[in-house]
């Protein structure tokens, strides 16, 4: 065995650790969610190359009519991306579980579109990315949408000189949206001016949010000089945190304050584990097969509860 799957494959058999709990099969991809009761964290929704589904209970629901799906916190609403545009303008989606009410807002005007959202941390707006193509240069990010859920409204703040593949997301107090900028972050006011940039950093890791339960960690890859896989910072000042040594070829964000969710190779496949703050991984979240994770382009959207 490598030594990538040797460490992945420990999280499968810590001794010590109560992996009692319910295993969720995602049908058709060799996918196992392992799941336990308490969690802080589950899996909501799954994207396979272009294909989206929805979690309802222990099942998952193709949604035929949208691309990308996000579940606000605790699960209440759910914001997706219509496949089509409707009088010439891309939309947003905002179903509320409980009634079953769909809610579609206007976003932006072609040629633009806006996707790729993330819910603020009080559940009440999405920022989405806004886009441009043209045939030189293919797609590049030229700003945000922020959408207030509750007024039903969206406004598109463009940013000149944005990093061309910058996905906005919100900082931990709602105030701000923050994105790559190189190898750097930055954080953006509402208006789209610069708060601050946090110098060589590395591009923020994906996942429900890049940053930390309680706002005091921020999560990127490691630039190279760091020689580390994942490293975490103050969100403020920049300061370095941590750095993890780790055989990761994704994260999916922080599983709690103290712990990130990483995906390395396992066996012949992959898997989705918990790993703390020095690397060391703590528990089996997803068993993942080579098909699902190289063929179907497997994405797992974690959502706090």
């Amino acid at each position: 065995m490598s030594p990538s799957t040797l460490l992945l494959a420990a999280a499968l058999v810590l001794t010590g650790v109560d992996l009692t709990g319910v295993d969720v099969k995602l049908p058709g991809l060799g996918v196992t969610l392992h799941e336990q009761r308490g969690d802080p964290k589950r899996v909501t929704a799954y994207t396979t190359a272009g294909s989206a589904y929805l979690r309802s209970g222990g099942y998952f629901a193709g949604q035929r009519s949208y691309n990308d799906l996000a579940v606000s916190p605790g699960g209440g609403l759910v914001a997706a991306i219509p496949r089509k545009f409707t009088k010439g303008y891309d939309r947003i989606a905002i179903t509320n579980r409980s009634t079953g009410k769909v809610t579609k807002i206007r976003t932006v005007k072609a040629p633009m579109v806006a996707g790729t959202p993330y819910w603020s941390p009080d559940g009440r707006r999405v920022v989405l990315t806004a886009s441009k193509g043209d045939d030189r240069t293919g797609w590049r990010s030229v700003g945000f949408v922020i959408v207030d859920v509750a007024a039903k409204r969206a406004r598109l703040v463009k940013v000149p000189g944005a990093y061309h593949d910058a996905l906005f997301q919100w900082s931990p107090d709602g105030r701000r949206v923050v994105a790559d900028y190189w190898d750097n972050v930055r954080f953006y006011l509402p208006d789209g001016r610069v708060a601050w940039t946090l110098w060589r950093t590395g591009g923020l890791v994906g996942g429900e949010s890049a940053f930390s339960p309680d706002g005091r960690r921020m999560a990127t890859w490691c630039p190279k000089k760091h020689k580390a896989t994942l490293c975490t910072w103050n969100p403020y000042n920049g300061k370095l945190d941590k750095k993890l040594k780790v055989p990761a070829v994704a994260s999916y964000g922080w599983w709690d304050r103290e712990h990130l969710i990483a995906v390395g190779r396992h066996g012949k496949g992959y898997a989705s584990v918990v790993i703390d703050l020095k690397g060391k991984p703590v528990r089996p979240l997803a068993t993942i097969s080579r098909t699902a994770w190289r063929d179907y382009d497997l994405y797992l959207s974690y959502t706090r509860r």
